[in-house]
This record gives structure tokens, C-alpha cells and sequence, in this order.
């Protein structure tokens, strides 16, 4: 499973994960991680490679103790343990200037938006909407991060982006959207934490609905704009066709009054063509928007300044394209374990698969080639000839769209290793 514990070792001596976790070695565990605080580090045995050096920190508002990765460190850890993070080669991440990302060593990450949190902040920020490339030039690079890049962040972080067959049934939309929160507490932007003005998808009368009022309210107090993360309500073409007034969203609930400008949302659909197909679809699609909240009569009311989307699987992974989601049907039928690399604001990365399988000896890259234009053929046999240098003939798998459209001819994946 993911986000799993291993045992880690202090000062020599091993402590596993029952006496990391369970109740009755609380006080034992607590007094560990209080002496070593301040004077050495952990090790952590997960299977991976290197050093996986831990930091021992302690908690801003309490006595109690936590251990953190080190900055830089997350690949080292194996793909299963909590404290493993992508390389940035091996998503979308490569292409922000230095800066936009930073990693603390408390396991929190700070983040430059584009556009800022304070709505004192407007008349400063920037909202670029630039392309990113693999290995681009330092002056390519983005330099600050858009929303859609920060929903990235937030699924990347969150694992949501990683699939195990035996999370079949237990991914549901409450786990989903109480793991963003969660992931938002551990990302900074400015001197704020981000899950200090997120919202998420709530049900009536839940945790979530209270979590989201006491959001707004502050947010109100301190002059501040929040973040919504939320699937889209479904499409209604009696409701949604020829445009709306109000952002539809599942689960708005502890949420205020959504208002949508014409403007965004013509901007939304002309930016996220694949998304609105798949919505009007029936499929699923998430919305992060950025909204400027003031109190209303009755209520709290919002106007969405920005808003990105993103298509979806029934398991909650990414998709970037129809083709995407009939791989990603199959390697679930098929009872693979796969990730999805997330693109984040580098539109586009020359050598970057469409997903990783993750239960192979070593890296495996899966490809989807979907066009036949002379440039996407010429960067086709770029591709082909750089997965067959670094992986091998037999190191790599693809799916030729212009061949085979429905999928019916797909190559068979790779077997199990």
C-alpha cells in the first residue's frame, strides 16, 4: 500500500512501525524522537535507494515530535513508503524556474503562485501563461506556478495520482478530498498555509461543511482569497449550455455563493477543451478555482477569479487525453500498479511517458502515441529512439493511436516481473 511506515533506526538501534504507531508505545516512541531531537537523525529501512536520511522536528504548536524527509531526499524512498517523492525529471515539475518549489526539511513545501493570496497582492503578482519544455533554457522556465499546476501539486503530494489494486473500493470522494486537506497543511504560499484557505467537496453536515465555514469566515476577517478544490456538479445541458452565472460544483457545501464572470468561464472553456468534453460526457472533472470572498445577504458570496480543470478516472487519476483514460481502464482491468505523471505548468516534456508501471524490476514507461501530423511523427521517432536507448527494445511499451484507435489491437503489458 501506499504511504506506508517502515521500521527507521536511531542511534543504531531499529523501531518499527507498530512502536512508531500504536497507542500503548506512545509515551516510549515520543521519548526517542525527544532525545535524539537537536542531535542526530533517522534512517528510514524502507527499499529504497540511498541514504533516506529522516529529520526529527518538532511540531510548531505542540510538544509532541514528527520525522521528515530531507530536502531532495523523496526519491530515494521506495515508491510505497510515506516519504517518497518523484524526482522533478520525472514530472512536469522540471519546468519552473529555481525558486517557484522549495522543500524544507519539516516536510513542507513552499510554493510562489502567480497569483497571490492577499487581495492587497493584485496589483503585484503575475499570471503567466508560458510553456514549459524538457530540460528548458533558464529563461523558459515558468516562474511561478498556476493554478493548475498547484491542483498538481496538491494530487502528486497526496499520492492521488498512484494506483494499487488494493485500493479498489476504498478511494472515495471523502478520503479524496480529506487527503487534499490534509496534503494543503504540509504546503506554504507566503506565510500561509494553504490548507488554511482551502475549501474542499463537503457533504451536508459534515466535518468538511464546518472546516469549509470557518475558512471562509476568516478569510473574510483577514482579507484573504481562497482556493476551491471540488468535482464539477454533472453536466445538466438545460443548466450548463450557453453559459452560467454560478460555478457548478459537487459537494459546494460550507462553500459560498459561486459567482462565475462570463469572462473566466469562456476563458476556462477555450483553455480546457479535452475537460469540458469529458464533463459534458457525464465523466468526472475537477475544478480548482480561485475566488475573492466578501459577506452577502444572505450568506457569504465569492467571484471566481481564476479557474482550471482537470479530467479524471473512476479511481481519481489524471487523464490527459480519451486515449489516457482507455490505458488507464486497461492497466486497472489488468490489476496493474501504475502512476501517472502529473505535467503541472510544462505543457510539454519530449521525453516523459503518459504512466510508469510500478510492478516491474525497474522503471517502465507506458506511451500513448496519438497523432500523425509530420511534426508529432518526427517527434515520435525522437521518443522512440531515446526509451529504446535508456530502457531498451523490450524496456518500454506504447500504444500507436493512428493504427489502432479503439484500442482493440493494443499491445499486450508487459507481464508481471
Amino acid at each position: 500500500m501506499l504511504n506506508e511506515r517502515f521500521t527507521v533506526v536511531i542511534d543504531g538501534q531499529p523501531f518499527s512501525r507498530l512502536f512508531q504507531t500504536d497507542d500503548q508505545f506512545a509515551k516510549g516512541w515520543k521519548s526517542v524522537l525527544e532525545k535524539a531531537y537537536g542531535r542526530t537523525h533517522a534512517m528510514c529501512r524502507c527499499p529504497g535507494k540511498g541514504e533516506r536520511k529522516l529529520a526529527i522536528k518538532r511540531r510548531e504548536t505542540t510538544d509532541d515530535f514528527h520525522l521528515a524527509r530531507f530536502a531532495g531526499t523523496g526519491p530515494e524512498h521506495a515508491n510505497e513508503c510515506r516519504f517518497y517523492a518523484p524526482a522533478p525529471e520525472r514530472s512536469g515539475m522540471q519546468g519552473y524556474e529555481s525558486g517557484v518549489v522549495e522543500e524544507g526539511d519539516d516536510g513542507t513545501l513552499r510554493v510562489r503562485l502567480a497569483r497571490g493570496l492577499l487581495e492587497q497582492a493584485a496589483k503585484g503578482e503575475r499570471a503567466d501563461k508560458g510553456v514549459g519544455i524538457h530540460k528548458p533554457a533558464a529563461s523558459l522556465r515558468k516562474p511561478a506556478m498556476t493554478l493548475l499546476g498547484l491542483l498538481h501539486l496538491l494530487w502528486q503530494e497526496a499520492r492521488l495520482n498512484v494506483w494499487y489494486p488494493a485500493m479498489e473500493g476504498k478511494r472515495t470522494s471523502g478520503l479524496v478530498h480529506s487527503a487534499l486537506r490534509q496534503t494543503g497543511s504540509r504546503i506554504k504560499v507566503g506565510r500561509m498555509t494553504l490548507s488554511d484557505v482551502l475549501l474542499v467537496s463537503a457533504t451536508p453536515r459534515s466535518k468538511a461543511e464546518v472546516s469549509n465555514e470557518g475558512v471562509v469566515l476568516d478569510a473574510i476577517q483577514r482579507n484573504r482569497r481562497v482556493i476551491a478544490v471540488s468535482p464539477l456538479a454533472r453536466f445538466d445541458k438545460g443548466k450548463h449550455d450557453g453559459g452560467i452565472t454560478k460555478l457548478p460544483l459537487a459537494g459546494p457545501f460550507g462553500m459560498p455563493y459561486l459567482s462565475m464572470p462570463t469572462e473566466v468561464w469562456q476563458d476556462t472553456e477555450r483553455r480546457f477543451k479535452q475537460e469540458f468534453a469529458a464533463w459534458k460526457r457525464g465523466e468526472r472533472v475537477m475544478a480548482i478555482a480561485q475566488l475573492n470572498v466578501e459577506t452577502g445577504n444572505p450568506g457569504a458570496r465569492a467571484q471566481v477569479l481564476d479557474l482550471a480543470l482537470m479530467h479524471v478516472s473512476e479511481r481519481w487519476i489524471p487523464l490527459d487525453s480519451d486515449y489516457e483514460s482507455t490505458l488507464e481502464a486497461k492497466l486497472f482491468a489488468a490489476g496493474r500498479r501504475f502512476e501517472k505523471p502529473l505535467r503541472y505548468d510544462a505543457e510539454e516534456c519530449e521525453f516523459f511517458p503518459d504512466f510508469w508501471l510500478l510492478d516491474m524490476k525497474q522503471d517502465f514507461p507506458l506511451e500513448v502515441f496519438g497523432m500523425s501530423t509530420p511534426e508529432y511523427l518526427a517527434q515520435k521517432a525522437r521518443k522512440t529512439q531515446w526509451y529504446d536507448r535508456v530502457y531498451g527494445v523490450e524496456g518500454w511499451w506504447s500504444w500507436n493511436v493512428a493504427e489502432d484507435p479503439t484500442g482493440q489491437r493494443m499491445n499486450e503489458l508487459p507481464c508481471l516481473d
